[in-house]
């Protein structure tokens, strides 16, 4: 980040882990504002709870994890200040804390480190200090014992969900973090969350005064704020209308296809939704095509598996996205004749439930799709509309039969997506099976377990005004606004006679 660089951050990279170099664009003074969008509204605003990408987002903006990535998915120190150095006569990894305060003003000690990491060890993201014995403060740093290596734990500790927070954890509503920006409102009947500098920022202030984020319920609403110039930055699309123009001349950067989504499962009919033979199922049954015409035209890579290609995950052939009824069927048949059968009366008589988040409205159309394949072996179900709060505490008590979900991570880590994919489909129901995130081969009790049915990954791409200047996505497919200012006046699109 630009603190980073104009607090000349003097630290030796360790293997792995180098800090990004400095871009060559002018200065501008500080100030300004930019409004741009959340990929749908954040059910919570507690690190260790984010999943979906509107949630990474606003944990990255709000909080600050140990380490993050760089642009080029390198590991640089964000409250460390350096690499976990290995204490050899001890047997401990001391990781060395920089001065630094919450936005209350409140310094973060190594004390209110351990605090918070030991939050994530009873999480669901439990993975993320997997092989950690012990946290210590000592001496104003960070001791973490146990058999773990030093760059695995880096990268791990840059997810956002490790973001430091303080004693009074996070809730849907309130947060004290110690990013680059604060929190200024969250107005959910209004679809917006403002932020503002955090002018003590211990990596240097950000360039703009304040971003304001929205949401939206219709899928055109974001296009036509941006159509008529009321926001800077779009991720779907620049107007409303093929062949329109925008009031201000827009360019593009496209994001790695770092957000998966998938279809959840709840304890609301076990007999049928707990049964790994009607996932698998569900899973053969989904023509995964039709995924590629949602969205404005950004990438969309159809899956059956929980890690992208991009991390050695496997490409769905060609053959394989009009879906395999016949071999779903016979998953069916198998649960039939599986102790306890699954009866076909309990089949037909089910009429199950399939929740989609209100602020993302493509996920209606993902959710009438899998109601169409759940219909080809037999299952009858209906789509229901909740708003993200309200769909988090659902999946989380397991009061749901089905339910669309998001994650995004860094879109080249094969072992986080495994893990991830366990965590997320924990739940209630993962709870039920004994589900613990850190235990075992992530690979492996995915396969055993399915928790969730993959779907497709999306690959973000961002419109955005000729005077937002710095605008890029980093490897989980988040955009840097703390890297971002204003530089000169936009340019208006220029309309030509048809």
């Amino acid at each position: 980040m630009r603190g980073l660089l104009a607090a000349g951050a003097a630290w030796v990279a360790w293997a792995g882990l180098a800090a990004s170099p400095a871009r060559a664009e002018t200065r501008p003074r500080y100030g300004g504002s930019v409004a741009a969008a959340l990929l749908g509204a954040p059910a919570s605003l507690d690190p260790v709870a984010a999943r979906s990408h509107a949630e990474l987002s606003l944990a990255g903006l709000l909080f600050d994890g140990l380490y993050r990535l760089d642009e080029q998915g390198a590991v640089v120190p964000q409250l460390a200040a350096g690499a976990p150095v290995l204490d050899a006569a001890r047997g401990v990894l001391v990781i060395p804390l920089r001065q630094a305060t919450f936005h209350d003003g409140t310094p973060i000690t190594a004390a209110a480190v351990v605090a918070s990491l030991s939050r994530v060890q009873k999480s669901a993201m439990a993975f993320v200090l997997a092989g950690v014995t012990d946290l210590r403060a000592v001496d104003g740093a960070l001791e973490v014992s146990g058999a773990v290596d030093p760059t695995t734990l880096a990268r791990r500790l840059a997810l956002p969900q490790a973001g430091i927070v303080a004693d009074q954890a996070p809730s849907a509503d309130r947060a004290v973090g110690s990013g680059p920006f604060m929190l200024a409102s969250l107005r959910r009947r209004e679809r917006v969350v403002q932020l503002t500098a955090f002018a003590a920022y211990h990596a240097g202030r950000p360039y703009l005064d304040e971003v304001v984020l929205h949401w939206f319920d219709t899928p055109d609403g974001e296009a036509r704020r941006f159509e008529i110039g009321a926001s800077q930055i779009s991720l779907r699309g620049v107007t409303a209308f093929a062949g329109a123009e925008p009031k201000f001349r827009a360019d593009t950067v496209e994001g790695p296809a770092a957000v998966l989504v998938f279809v959840g499962f709840g304890n609301g009919h076990p007999e049928i939704t707990g049964r790994r033979e009607v996932r698998a199922a569900l899973d053969l049954a989904l023509a995964r095509g039709g995924f590629s015409t949602l969205g404005a035209g950004e990438q969309v890579v159809p899956t059956r598996s929980p890690v992208p290609p991009q991390a050695g995950g496997p490409a769905l052939p060609a053959a394989a996205r009009g879906g395999d009824v016949t071999a779903a069927l016979a998953r069916m048949g198998q649960a039939a004749s599986a102790s306890p059968p699954l009866l076909p009366a309990t089949v037909a008589a089910a009429r199950l439930e399939i929740l989609f988040d209100d602020s993302r409205p493509d996920d209606r159309e993902v959710a009438e799709r899998v109601v169409r394949a759940l219909d080809k072996i037999g299952l009858t179900a209906t789509v229901v509309a909740q708003s993200a709060p309200a769909l988090r505490a659902r999946v989380d008590r397991g009061a749901c039969d089905l339910w669309i979900g998001q994650v995004s991570a860094p879109v080249h880590d094969a072992a986080v997506w495994q893990h991830l994919a366990l965590a997320v489909g924990g739940g209630a129901a993962g709870r039920a099976r004994g589900h613990r995130p850190d235990a075992g081969n992530p690979a492996r009790r995915f396969e055993l377990e399915q928790p969730i049915v993959p779907l497709y990954f999306r690959g973000l791409r961002a419109s955005y005004r000729t005077d937002v200047r710095g605008l890029a996505f980093d490897p989980s497919g988040q955009l840097g606004f703390a890297d971002l200012f204003l530089f000169g006046e936009p340019e208006r699109s220029r309309r030509t006679s048809p």
